[in-house]
């Protein structure tokens, strides 16, 4: 028996290769244009990335606050609001808490909901160490604990999807339900070698270089970057571009969002010993028609015992704008459910 003959539509990933070389060629150009401007006089005194980063953070809607925590020994800036059991909800790589602003209405109807920016990137701040998934997880729960909670739902998507599991394998009593949204687990066979082998970009982002060689020119490396692992085009508002980006050119934020990747051998090593012991709350495999709904449910069983799955008609990875009107709808489901 084949170990991945379940998973035949993954080869459709493997499509995308063009498209990755096409942004390897858009990197070589940003060290090319790096190297230039380290030999060129400068003649501008206020670029256009200065004044992104300088820019202030994006709103909520009105029934949220901003706030701060220290946790760890380090500030954790999250979003609160509504009311209700709480909802932690966990973003990844490319965007901020503000991935989740246009399901926050809706779902703070039915639960207090908790958006936090990682450690590494946005207000939150940015040390040199802890990326591994296990203590970017502790985080979450040390904020969870000075909030008062006991017991929570959890969402994670992308990275946010590692720290989730690494949450849930860790403080499992304390979690009553968990979505896993479009990403997969570091160390975890046979996907994980299947993907590395195929994203590149890991490589990239976990190159100590790799966040001087984009710092200055977050515009240009996400906008470039977002369509690779997408499907529907232009999926994100002006407004949400530009707060992706303004959190990723503060001070130091690409140099520690890209020590999220750096840390995924640490992170396959942690999994294989917590995915001794599966989960046994609730699990949802929330993937993208075109991106992780290949592999993710099957993913899934192999370090939880309840899992049950939503494939998001039509997109690609960015599954809260791609189609925001299913991923809503799936997650108050599974979330309502008793």
């Amino acid at each position: 028996m084949k170990t991945n003959s379940f998973y035949p539509d993954f080869l459709k990933f493997k499509t995308k290769v063009f498209h990755f070389l096409a942004f390897g060629l858009l990197l070589l150009t940003l060290i090319s244009c790096t190297k230039k401007a380290e030999e060129t006089p400068v003649t501008e005194t206020k670029p256009a990335e200065t004044e992104t980063a300088q820019a202030a953070p994006a709103n909520p809607p009105e029934n949220f606050k901003h706030a701060t925590a220290t946790v760890n020994g380090i500030k954790i800036h999250y979003v609160i609001g509504g009311k209700g059991d709480p909802l932690v909800l966990v973003h990844g790589f490319g965007q901020n808490w503000y991935m989740w602003n246009r399901l926050l209405p809706e779902l703070s109807k039915h639960f207090t909901v908790i958006a936090p920016d990682l450690r590494g990137v946005g207000e939150s701040d940015k040390p040199e160490s802890g990326y591994d998934k296990k203590t970017m997880a502790s985080d979450i729960h040390e904020l969870v604990n000075q909030l008062g909670y006991k017991k929570i739902n959890l969402a994670g998507h992308d990275i946010g999807l590692m720290v989730a599991y690494a949450y849930a394998a860790q403080y499992g009593d304390s979690v009553n339900k968990v979505a896993l949204m479009d990403a997969l687990l570091p160390g975890v066979e046979p996907v994980w070698s299947n993907v590395k082998g195929s994203a590149w970009w890991f490589g990239f982002f976990s190159w100590p270089a790799s966040g001087d060689i984009v710092k200055g020119k977050e515009k240009e490396f996400l906008t470039n970057f977002w369509p690779v692992v997408g499907h529907v085009k232009d999926p994100f508002t002006p407004e949400e571009s530009a707060e992706f980006i303004r959190a990723y050119a503060v001070e130091g934020g690409t140099t520690a969002a890209f020590k999220w990747f750096g840390a995924f051998d640490q992170d396959g090593k942690d999994n294989v010993i917590l995915m001794k012991k599966k989960l046994k709350m609730p699990l949802l495999a929330m993937g993208g028609e075109y991106f992780a709904a290949a592999f993710l449910k099957d993913h899934s069983k192999l370090v939880a015992e309840n899992v049950s799955e939503s494939k998001i008609a039509g997109a690609g990875h960015w599954i809260v704008q791609e189609n925001t009107a299913q991923v809503q709808k799936d997650l108050l489901a599974f979330f309502l459910a008793k």
